[in-house]
């Protein structure tokens, strides 16, 4: 008959649980596991697994050798990232979505077009966004800085969800996009953060470093 195990040392392991090598911190047993492997030393000589000629650095939470801590950063990698998402723009079902969108809109529009059109100009004035086309660039802006974002946390084992976990942007993305910053500095891990989903929604986008204050942690 086999020994019953011996729990009498056992130690239940509370998460958020943050590395014992860094300042990672995960809520998901899994992925903090995986992120151990990221501190496996490197076989010397060893390149990037994306193929961009560099030598590896890390190893990621796939098990992947890469270049840099941030593996959205690689060239190559953003090279056949960006092939990827344009090849699944492509497929029809993608297109279909994006007609049913753009199809939804516009019968909000014709509903009741003044309302929305007072709407949109609230928002610019309060964001000082003023006009259509600035309020554009700036959501293009916005959106890519949003999901580069997404990806990293991901990537660092975090568990993202609308009531659960965010990726909070110390310097808000509106201004960093006001001081003309590029997104790679934006998304910078100085200037990240994870935050339960109720205080980054009451944080709102309110930026609490500097442009200034983000540089020197930069640099």
């Amino acid at each position: 008959m086999p020994k019953s195990k011996n729990y009498d040392n056992w130690v239940k392991q509370n998460y958020p649980r943050k590395c014992e090598y860094c300042e990672y911190i995960s809520n998901n047993p899994a992925m903090y596991s995986y992120h151990k492997k990221t501190h496996d030393p490197i076989p010397e000589g060893k390149l990037c697994d994306h193929g961009c000629g560099q030598l590896a650095t890390i190893i990621n939470t796939h098990g992947k050798y890469t270049c840099l801590p941030i593996a959205q950063n690689c060239p190559e990698y953003i090279k056949k990232h960006s092939n990827f998402v344009k090849e699944q723009w492509k497929r029809p079902e993608a297109i279909e979505r994006k007609k049913r969108t753009k199809e939804i809109f516009l019968k909000k529009c014709a509903n009741n077009p003044d309302a929305i059109e007072k709407s949109k100009n609230v928002r610019r004035k309060k964001s000082g966004l003023i006009t259509p086309e600035i309020a554009k660039e700036y959501r293009h802006y916005a959106r890519k800085v949003r999901k580069a974002a997404q990806i990293w946390a991901k990537e660092q084992g975090y568990n993202l969800g609308q009531q659960t976990y965010h990726v909070d942007h110390k310097l808000s993305i509106l201004d960093a996009w006001n001081a003309n910053l590029p997104i790679n500095v934006v998304n910078h891990t100085a200037n990240l953060q994870i935050l339960e989903a109720n205080k980054n929604s009451s944080k709102g986008s309110k930026s609490i470093i500097s442009v200034e204050e983000l540089l020197l942690l930069i640099n």
